[in-house]
């Protein structure tokens, strides 16, 4: 049975004769796919349904409805096997469905397009690799920039910052972790850190890794992302564990759990018409620090009150800020807490708006905390 398996593994990647006019044709037909795998990142089904209507090739076409309706790759090959007019194609029909079902499978496993394009085109022969990377490149010099997207404050910046020091230590890391896990956790991080890592992962692949970021910023919440920096944070801590990497022990990045969870739960707790005059006039490099010892549901408390002026100084602001401590976390939201609850009592005196006396409670805690 084994050696059954290894022998339709083997049969896939078994070269197919075919002209070299219809190898170009099939060359063209890889970028229309790898087109569709862009498209169908942000809109999932729907953009196999919109290919399959003006597909002229009837082998994508017929590929593309199925997915669109559903289907699962095996169902998708199965179906393609069973059907006469397919299965007993000659050569260059044969390399057509082989390029389409590769780029299929790719599409539905939600693989990056340019990972997909390079499977599609090892089917058609070695000469293809370079003009495959330089179809890469051409979409990368045509990319727009995009708008700077939330960041989420916390330690990761720093343990990247201190990796790439040594950065067989960096490479390590992000290769233990894989690039779906470092793309998510890098989606909450500056450019510094992605500019960072990306050397790792030669030129087309620094690309792919910087479009997944950009890619998973606008599909995953504060949350999810906070989740895989952990993930990640926690390889990197294992690693480390093990003796594969060094870093600084003197250094810790991370406030304790308790104190964030306060901070959060103080923030949270506020009025927003407290929460925002408290905010006002405060140092955008103190809030940046300060918010690294929150969790996101507090950032968006945040972010959700300020102005969009002074949102984008803060996103800034994040951007700029050194590696802290996880003292210099909390002195910032001792600081922060302080402002806050000076704004809320004001506020009460004066009866624009009242805190609570639990949140009042919260805010104090934070204040005169000792760690």
């Amino acid at each position: 049975m084994i050696r059954a398996l290894a022998g339709r593994a083997a049969a896939r990647w078994e070269p197919q004769r075919a002209s070299r006019q219809k190898r170009d044709a099939l060359f063209e037909l890889a970028t229309r796919i790898a087109a569709i795998a862009e498209r169908s990142r942000a809109f999932e089904r729907e953009a196999l349904a919109e290919a399959a209507l003006v597909e002229s090739r009837k082998i994508l076409r017929t590929g593309l409805e199925l997915a669109s309706a559903g289907a699962e790759i095996e169902a998708i090959e199965a179906s393609f096997a069973a059907n006469p007019a397919f299965s007993r194609a000659d050569p260059g029909d044969a390399l057509e469905l082989c390029v389409t079902l590769t780029g299929l499978r790719g599409l539905l496993a939600r693989e990056h397009p340019y990972a997909i394009m390079r499977r599609m085109s090892a089917r058609l022969g070695i000469e293809y690799f370079d003009k495959t990377e330089a179809w890469i490149l051409s979409r990368l010099g045509r990319r727009r920039a995009r708008s700077e997207p939330l960041i989420v404050p916390g330690e990761l910046p720093d343990v990247i910052r201190a990796l790439a020091l040594d950065p067989r230590s960096l490479e390590l890391s992000l290769r233990t972790a894989g690039r779906e896990l470092a793309a998510a956790a890098l989606a909450g991080c500056p450019q510094e850190s992605i500019d960072l890592a990306k050397p790792f992962f030669g030129r087309i692949g620094a690309a792919i890794i910087e479009d997944d970021v950009a890619h998973l910023r606008s599909r995953l919440s504060g949350d999810e992302i906070s989740e895989a920096q952990a993930a990640f944070a926690e390889v990197v801590r294992t690693l480390a564990e093990r003796g594969r990497l060094k870093l600084g022990e003197e250094t810790d990045f991370i406030a304790p759990p308790a104190f964030v969870a306060a901070l959060t739960k103080a923030v949270i707790a506020l009025d927003d018409r407290v929460l925002k005059v408290g905010l006002r006039g405060l140092d955008g490099a103190v809030l940046a620090m300060a918010m690294q010892g929150m969790e996101p549901g507090a950032h968006d408390r945040i972010l959700g009150v300020l102005a969009k002026r002074d949102e984008r100084r803060l996103l800034d602001a994040i951007d700029d800020a050194a590696p802290l401590e996880s003292r210099a976390i909390q002195e910032a939201g001792r600081e922060l807490a302080a402002k806050l609850l000076a704004a809320a009592k004001a506020a009460d005196r004066s009866k624009a708006a009242s805190a609570s006396p639990e949140a009042l409670d919260r805010l104090t805690l934070v204040k005169d905390w000792e760690g």
